[in-house]
C-alpha cells in the first residue's frame, strides 16, 4: 500500500477534460451523501469510465478525497494570489478580498465539507488523509506566504504567519459557512470579518508608552 493517499501517476497524465470530468463527478458524489455513503460506482458512472480504469488512478475513496484537496487547494491558492496582486501583497486586504470573492460562491465547497464533517466515522481518515498530503499543504503555506507583503510583521517567520494564517482561514470558513445558511446577511458577515481582522492586525490592549 502506498504511503500517501493520493491519485496515482496514471491519473495525473490523463487528458485534461478526462481529469475534469472525474473531478466534477466525485464533487457531486461528496457533496450530496455522507462519507460513508459515498458511492464510487456513482462517480464512475458520471464520470463514463470502467471500474477497473478508476483503481488504476485511485486505490479507495479516500484517494478520490486526497485528490479533492489537492484541487481545492491549488484553485484557493490560486484566488488568493489573485486577491494578493490587486491588493499590493496587504494581508488584511487581500483577505477581505478574497471573502468579497468567495461568498458568493461557496455551496460545492460548504455541501461538501458539510457532508464530511456529519459522516460518523471519517475524521479520524480524513486527518490522515491531510497528514500524507504534507508536501501540498507546505507547498500551498508556502505559496500564501510568499503572496503577501510582510514589512510590518514583527515575526517574519513561517512558523508565526502559519499560526496567522490559520486563524483567517478559520474565520472565512465560519463566514462563507454563514453566508451559504444566511445569505441575506452578507454585508453583515463583511462586516464582521473586517472587525476581527483590526483585532489580528491591532490586537485589543492599550499599548503601553
Amino acid at each position: 500500500m502506498r504511503g500517501e493517499k493520493m491519485p496515482t501517476e496514471r491519473f495525473y497524465n490523463l487528458p485534461l477534460e478526462k481529469k475534469k470530468a472525474i473531478r466534477e463527478a466525485a464533487v457531486g458524489e461528496f457533496s450530496q451523501v455522507s462519507f460513508e455513503k459515498v458511492s464510487i460506482n456513482k462517480i464512475i458512472q458520471k464520470a463514463g469510465i470502467s471500474r477497473g480504469s478508476f483503481y488504476t488512478y485511485f486505490q479507495d475513496k479516500f484517494d478520490v478525497l486526497a485528490f479533492l484537496f489537492e484541487d481545492a487547494a491549488e484553485k484557493l491558492l490560486e484566488n488568493w494570489s489573485e486577491c494578493a496582486g490587486k491588493c499590493g501583497g496587504n494581508l488584511w486586504k487581500t483577505s477581505e478580498d478574497f471573502l468579497n470573492g468567495s461568498i458568493t460562491n461557496t455551496k460545492e465547497h460548504m455541501l461538501l465539507m458539510k457532508n464530511l464533517i456529519d459522516s460518523e466515522k471519517v475524521f479520524g481518515e480524513i486527518y490522515k488523509v491531510r497528514q500524507s498530503c504534507g508536501s501540498i499543504q507546505c507547498a500551498f503555506l508556502e505559496g500564501l506566504y510568499n503572496s503577501v507583503d510582510k514589512k510590518d510583521f514583527k515575526d517574519q517567520s513561517m512558523e508565526s504567519f502559519e499560526n496567522l494564517i490559520s486563524m483567517i482561514f478559520l474565520e472565512l470558513t465560519y463566514c462563507m459557512n454563514w453566508h451559504y445558511h444566511q445569505p441575506e446577511d452578507a454585508e453583515k458577515i463583511k462586516k464582521i470579518f473586517q472587525k476581527k481582522l483590526e483585532i489580528l492586525q491591532y490586537g485589543v490592549c492599550r499599548h503601553q508608552l
